[in-house]
């Protein structure tokens, strides 16, 4: 799932006109917003729309502002929605009707788009005045909600200081010489005309409900940039980077960067939802590969909430963390080592000395120590020589010499026949010859990965074949469980044909647009909570299709009963798969996880965004008993063909 922030950026340093000076940090200012919401929040480029310099026209600006927010059917009401601008600002005299009471006067402040104050067919450009942009929100706000964030490092009145005067290129403010107020008339957005303003604080009235304003400086203040970029964005992005801006609201942020700034630059932060945190939580949602870690104290070990049925071993190293929201700072507080296992729960003592462990916090595995090293073999050709040979040098041929990102044990070896899978390097791809898969007839198959990195394909081959060989060796739960696949009528939901799955391996004659229904029979005496991942061996990725959430009380697969998944009875939708069209075959797998007690299987997952699955959402699960858990696993291979006469190669 892509996060749902949304973004406008504008960034000028070289204006059109030759009675406005330029800038020189607005462009860099701008890239570092898309980045700081790229990096830190993973939104999607598709989600962020880039003006800078001669993009950045007044038309293009309100232009982007309709068609990539306002009208943007991918917004979905209450996603976060930042508006940053970063260039000069100014100020006109205010026409004499301009507010409510006639006899008030004064300045109307404005931002300065590329094509500020230049001439055109229509009249000079006067800018974007704080009545066209507080109209602007005010639609945006109609159809999309009030998590909007306005972020403008401008200002609006010219300093008094001599000193910033004589230079004045780093000071953010700029004198509109030749529009007039009656340009303002004609500049404003469309819903703005017939409008009247009731006081003079423009862009920084308080009690705006339709977003939440940060300007870099007061009304009065300047706003003021050096070679590396504005001093309040780089302010702005230094404490974002080191506050947990899950627990953080816009006014605490504005009060960490004053305490920090020089006294020459306060920010401000206006509207009545100053006190939200920021982006209303939206990105900060719950980071699936952190488990709840609790201090017993008794024995002043932690117990933390994975176990044998993830695949933690003794030896497995996990950090402690305070919280466990994604995009939020977060840094180890501690390190520690398993010392017992149990099928859903481990205990580990602490690695890190002189450390004060509070009574929960949250852990994440940052070593697995895999019993078995996963094993690669480099196919070297000339073209991809010099690539092949650093990951040669990365990897060592001794087991337990290296550890990839996420922790696994790989080692090189020299056969392909001894090995995993087989890795060699194109231009823009990897190429992964996978050696015996489990349960498919073929000897290996052979994907392409669009990725560049071979080591980082590797991690995730490494990663993707611990989970899908990891099992119960004692297997309590044998020919006890029957997992069945049926395509199903999108209409009424009734099965079609007979169950595809047979000794294990299910073929599919692909449809597009056709659905299915899994169906899991349980014949043992055990009430079990069941677990269903789709694991695509085409991209390393491994989903969860099924995962009870807290709101379920009691097993969903009761002893001797059934459990449709898939049935729109169960809390799941159906299962979807697509073939690219120059595919004629495909293959994946199916893993069901159960548990005679509730247990989170979401650290497992590292493909939310699957192409082949339909997405769903998952609530927390109750904390396991002291009852020692019965679990098990049962592995289906499934092979989509296009024409029934398809055969795997």
């Amino acid at each position: 799932m892509s996060t749902r922030v949304f973004a406008l950026i504008v960034g000028i340093d070289n204006y059109k006109s030759g009675g406005i000076w330029n800038l020189h940090g607005c462009t860099e200012d701008a890239k570092k917003i898309r980045h700081w919401l790229t990096n830190t929040f993973d939104v999607p480029k598709d989600q962020i729309r880039l003006l800078l310099d001669k993009q950045a026209t007044k038309h293009r600006i309100e232009e982007a502002f309709m068609e990539h927010l306002i009208t943007n059917p991918s917004i979905e009401r209450g996603d976060a929605i930042l508006v940053y601008f970063a260039g000069h600002g100014s100020s006109l005299r205010a026409p004499s009707d301009w507010f409510q009471s006639n006899s008030m006067s004064g300045l109307v402040q404005t931002l300065c788009p590329y094509d500020h104050d230049v001439k055109t067919a229509e009249g000079r450009i006067s800018g974007i005045s704080d009545r066209s942009l507080q109209a602007m929100i005010d639609d945006l706000s109609a159809s999309k909600g009030d998590n909007i964030t306005l972020l403008l490092d401008t200002c609006f009145s010219p300093t008094q200081n001599a000193a910033y005067s004589r230079d004045r290129s780093i000071v953010r403010y700029t004198l509109t010489s030749k529009a007039t107020p009656e340009d303002l008339y004609r500049d404003l957005w469309p819903g703005a005309r017939g409008k009247t303003h009731a006081s003079k604080r423009g862009f920084f009235s308080p009690d705006a409900k339709t977003h939440t304003t940060i300007i870099a400086s007061s009304s009065t203040g300047r706003a003021s940039e050096d070679k590396t970029g504005g001093l309040f964005t780089d302010a702005f992005l230094h404490a974002a980077q080191e506050l947990p801006l899950h627990q953080t609201t816009y006014a605490q942020l504005m009060d960490h960067i004053s305490e920090e700034s020089a006294e020459t630059q306060q920010p401000c932060c206006l509207g009545a939802n100053k006190n939200r945190i920021i982006f209303d939580a939206v990105p900060f949602t719950a980071d699936r590969r952190l488990s709840l870690a609790s201090l017993d104290h008794d024995t002043r070990l932690l117990r933390i909430q994975v176990g044998d049925i993830h695949g933690v071993v003794q030896g497995t190293e996990l950090s402690l963390h305070f919280h466990n929201r994604q995009h939020s700072y977060n840094p180890p507080f501690a390190l520690v080592i398993v010392t017992e296992v149990g099928a859903t729960w481990s205990f580990a003592r602490v690695k890190t000395q002189g450390v004060d462990i509070p009574k929960a916090a949250f852990a994440k595995i940052t070593r697995w120590n895999n019993r078995r090293p996963f094993r690669v073999h480099l196919k070297t050709t000339f073209l991809s020589f010099i690539r092949m040979w650093k990951i040669r040098t990365q990897i060592s041929t001794e087991a337990g010499h290296t550890t990839s990102s996420s922790g696994l044990h790989i080692v090189r070896v020299k056969q392909a026949n001894l090995a995993d899978i087989t890795l060699s390097m194109g231009r823009k791809e990897a190429v992964v010859v996978q050696h015996n898969p489990p349960l498919l007839d073929s000897e290996q198959t052979t994907v392409k990965i669009h990725k560049t990195d071979g080591m980082e394909v590797i991690d995730d081959a490494a990663r993707f074949n611990l989970h899908l060989l990891h099992k119960n060796p004692s297997s309590p739960l044998r020919n006890l469980i029957d997992i069945e696949l049926y395509q199903i009528d999108k209409s009424t939901w009734t099965k079609l044909g007979v169950n595809n799955i047979h000794d294990s391996t299910a073929t599919i004659p692909y449809q597009s647009g056709a659905v299915y229904q899994v169906v899991l029979r349980n014949n043992s005496q055990t009430d079990l909570w069941p677990y269903l991942a789709y694991l695509d061996p085409n991209r390393y990725r491994m989903s969860m299709l099924y995962h009870p959430d807290g709101s379920v009380k009691e097993p969903p697969l009761r002893r001797r009963a059934t459990l449709e998944i898939g049935s729109g009875q169960s809390g799941s939708e159906a299962l979807s798969f697509t073939l690219s069209d120059d595919n004629k075959h495909d293959y994946g797998y199916l893993k069901l996880f159960l548990s005679s007690t509730p247990v989170d299987m979401r650290i497992l997952e590292n493909g939310q965004d699957s192409q082949w699955i339909d997405e769903l959402e998952f609530g927390g699960v109750r904390s396991p008993t002291s009852k020692s858990p019965t679990w098990d696993t049962i592995l289906t291979s499934l092979v989509f063909v296009r024409h029934q006469n398809d055969i795997l190669i």
